[in-house]
């Protein structure tokens, strides 16, 4: 099935049309809107790699509100936007960047 390889290539960026291709779950879905509300991302991703039951994301978001912050600023900043959501995940795959 096409998932599988997505979630095998989680670490890779993916290219702009690949968003295309794939279809958003409803919680990936909230979960993109949350963030792009909060952080006005350059780049977000968000994918379910629980297997479609929406308990683990993989979320990947390079902004510019996250200059001169280091990393672990950054991940309390994600986690505060998600807070109600994180509490029913089982994990969470976190990358954040400083747009250069």
């Amino acid at each position: 099935m096409f998932l599988r390889p997505l979630q095998r290539s989680i670490g890779r960026v993916q290219p702009l049309w690949f968003s295309r291709l794939y279809s958003q779950t409803p919680e990936e879905k909230l979960v993109y809107e949350k963030l792009t509300r909060a952080l006005e991302p350059k780049s977000l991703q968000v994918i379910d790699v629980s297997g479609g039951c929406g308990s683990m994301f993989a979320i990947d978001v390079i902004s510019d509100k996250f200059k001169g912050m280091p990393m672990v600023k950054q991940h309390k900043i994600v986690n505060e936007v998600l807070k109600d959501h994180i509490k029913s995940w089982h994990g969470l795959q976190l990358r954040t960047k400083a747009q250069q």
